[in-house]
């Protein structure tokens, strides 16, 4: 393609805005009953199990809706594949309201949004390829990534301000309002890509995803991403997780694990920050990444035997910024070294292996402990994020740049 035909434009920072946003959104909607788990029980006048299932429903619904979602993206484009979830988030975020106390009913209403989520997350990658030039790609993706962290921060945070301040109903409300608003606020601004491309690379192969799937899984620069994904956000998901359960057998309460569940979150949005925008600068995605995975390793063994409280604070704080700040890297590594597969196939194949992940590592390490103590399930995962770093090793750099 003729460099004279390339054209930036400001418009890309509007609709990163409204998808940044939107994310944020879906994520507040994600996490809603976590941090109220007692209210919400007594609510719906049901036991821990089903408040937690509400939220675990997430990462379950996301593994079968991923293929769909991907499909519809590839075969359409960026602004239908997105527009979907966003419509979905705002319908059933404002849905939640109506169910009133009838836990089917908003357990239904839960699926519907958690439907959406595949929708918006596997166009993380479409969004940058359409709107951003290969030197701002990373960076866009790291900040559409951030927006699930500030999502799971504002949730955790606002929730219980609402829920204690005014009720647990006009919680519902004011979150069922704002996940219409932007629903409809994507669905009016957001455009699908510009009217010139900003990229000299434009594919014009249309491979869709059952096809993409073969070349997928027949690529080893892939296969090493799903590897770095099923354990990375696997432990991610398990750390988060089960955080107060580790840390109280140190002496800890659970205010204190919230804070390091905060601190994790806040690692994650400035590692996936700065990672990225060392990758855009520096041209780089395979050194940053297995730097990056070497940063949570080496603060998940820290974290692993120290009963310091300064330390562990350090250490989540680390371990969030290294093992997410290789996830912008990860997915726009795989858009680079699998074309002409679509960055929604891609995409939604290694969040979909996250979330398998993460539903496993949680599942079978919830036994692995000495007297009530998670240090040889932080060990094992020290050395499965070691061994990525090691499989990482053997991946193939990337130069989206010919400089």
């Amino acid at each position: 393609m003729n460099e004279k035909s390339i054209q930036i434009y400001g418009y890309r920072w509007v609709v990163l805005l409204l998808f940044f946003f939107t994310n944020v959104t879906s994520q507040i909607l994600w996490v809603t009953y976590a941090p109220v788990t007692s209210h919400a029980m007594e609510f719906y006048s049901v036991n821990e199990f089903y408040i937690i299932l509400l939220s675990l429903v997430f990462l379950i619904v996301y593994i079968p809706i991923t293929f769909l979602a991907s499909w519809l993206i590839d075969k359409y484009n960026f602004k239908i594949g997105a527009g979907i979830g966003a419509i979905l988030m705002g319908i059933f975020g404002f849905l939640r309201f109506f169910a009133g106390s009838n836990y089917i009913l908003v357990f239904i209403f839960q699926i519907g949004i958690a439907i959406a989520q595949p929708f918006l997350l596997n166009t993380i990658t479409k969004l940058s390829a359409n709107w951003f030039p290969e030197s701002e790609r990373t960076t866009a993706t790291g900040i559409s990534l951030i927006a699930t962290f500030i999502g799971i921060a504002l949730g955790m945070v606002i929730t219980p301000i609402l829920v204690i301040g005014i009720d647990f109903v006009s919680m519902l409300l004011i979150y069922g309002i704002l996940a219409l608003i932007m629903g409809v606020l994507f669905i009016i601004f957001v455009k699908n890509k510009p009217l010139t491309p900003p990229s000299t690379y434009i594919s014009d192969d249309k491979i869709f995803m059952f096809k993409g799937l073969k070349l997928l899984f027949s690529n080893r620069n892939f296969l090493i991403l799903v590897i770095i994904f099923f354990f990375g956000m696997g432990i991610f998901n398990m750390i988060t997780t089960y955080i107060e359960l580790i840390v109280i057998p140190r002496g800890f309460d659970s205010l204190f694990a919230g804070i390091l569940g905060m601190l994790i979150l806040i690692g994650g949005i400035f590692g996936t920050i700065i990672m990225s925008i060392l990758s855009d600068v520096f041209n780089k995605r395979k050194i940053i990444m297995i730097i990056s995975l070497l940063i949570a390793a080496l603060s998940l063994l820290m974290f692993s035997f120290t009963f310091d409280a300064l330390l562990l604070m350090i250490s989540s704080f680390i371990f969030g910024f290294g093992l997410m700040g290789t996830t912008p890297l990860a997915l726009e590594y795989a858009a680079d070294t699998t074309k002409p597969v679509p960055e929604a196939t891609s995409n939604g194949i290694l969040m979909m292996i996250g979330s398998i992940g993460g539903v496993v590592l949680i599942i079978g390490l919830e036994n692995v402990k000495i007297s009530g103590d998670y240090f040889p399930a932080l060990i094992f995962q020290t050395f499965l994020l070691a061994l990525c770093v090691v499989i990482a090793l053997f991946a193939k750099e990337h130069k989206v740049r010919g400089d």
